[in-house]
């Protein structure tokens, strides 16, 4: 009985050994990668490094966290950062919803209408920015041509003025993001049970009983799920507001992502830039952790 315990115990620790040895790998990505930055900007946050000066580090504690929250940039970034995420999200949501209800349903060429719309969010950031702003200057722009076509004023330019940039920025990213609400709402539908519906639909139920009574409640979780992976995504948008605006006119669309290059890049404080990009992991990590508890409580009902 000892020796069979034996065997059993040494058995265990080999394929845990095993275990370890096959994630290895990815335990080091992962630890290259993602971990590492982040130990590193942590670190960093608390140093005076500016590469404008002599380049000497300088440890100065929780000076630049305490001169960040004096900074009204600072806050200005943050509040178009988070606004961002409130009116997008949200529409995006709406739209992916309801294209997702339209094509639960078979249609002629539906998988390849499908497939076109999913077109663009596979769509470089950078070449959607690019884009945009093309269409958008005024003269030779194709929504510039249209909006002056039907009596609109866009001859200064959408992108100079400092509200219709804004929205331009917001207009663009819910172009090009919402068909990925509507991947994930799509399978979502797909895995409802159809004999509720239908017994729904005997019982006389209309569409929008139907929706907001029966498929909204069923989909909270899938909802959910897409919530927080496209907020996780636009806590970091970068690439294609960078391209369109630089975060012009003025500071109108300067996003906190483009704050934090700014200060990082063009003014060379590092430290500073890294208290900043602290700030955005903890503000990444409540929105996931708000996120993930309320689809536990929607688990648990």
């Amino acid at each position: 009985m000892e020796i069979s315990n034996r065997l059993i115990r040494r058995n265990s620790r080999k394929g845990v050994l095993s275990y370890l040895y096959f994630i290895l790998p990815a335990l080091i990505i992962v630890g290259v990668v993602l971990v590492f930055p982040i130990i590193y900007s942590v670190v960093l946050s608390f140093f005076n490094w500016a590469q404008v000066d002599d380049g000497r580090r300088a440890f100065i504690g929780f000076q630049n966290y305490l001169d960040l929250f004096k900074d009204r940039q600072f806050w200005h970034s943050l509040s178009l950062q988070l606004g961002f995420i409130f009116i997008a999200i949200p529409i995006q949501l709406v739209i992916g919803f309801f294209v997702a209800i339209l094509f639960n349903r078979q249609f002629p060429a539906a998988g390849l209408l499908r497939t076109l719309l999913l077109l663009p969010v596979f769509t470089l950031p950078v070449l959607s920015g690019l884009t945009w702003r093309l269409m958008l200057q005024p003269g030779y722009g194709v929504i510039s041509y249209l909006l002056e076509f039907f009596g609109f004023d866009a001859s200064r330019g959408i992108l100079s003025d400092s509200g219709l940039a804004y929205t331009a920025v917001i207009v663009q990213d819910v172009w090009r993001m919402w068909p990925f609400m509507f991947m994930i709402l799509y399978a979502g539908l797909k895995s409802l049970p159809a004999d509720i519906m239908e017994a729904a639909e005997l019982d006389g139920a209309n569409f929008f009983k139907k929706t907001f009574l029966i498929t909204i409640p069923m989909l909270k979780q899938t909802i959910t799920t897409a919530i927080l992976l496209r907020t996780i995504d636009a806590l970091r948008i970068f690439s294609e507001v960078f391209v369109m605006t630089n975060g012009g006119p003025g500071n109108a669309t300067m996003l906190y992502s483009l704050y934090i290059h700014k200060q990082a890049f063009e003014f060379g404080k590092l430290g500073y830039a890294s208290s900043m990009a602290v700030i955005l992991i903890i503000v990444s990590l409540l929105f996931a952790f708000g996120l993930v508890r309320k689809n536990m409580d929607v688990d648990t009902l």
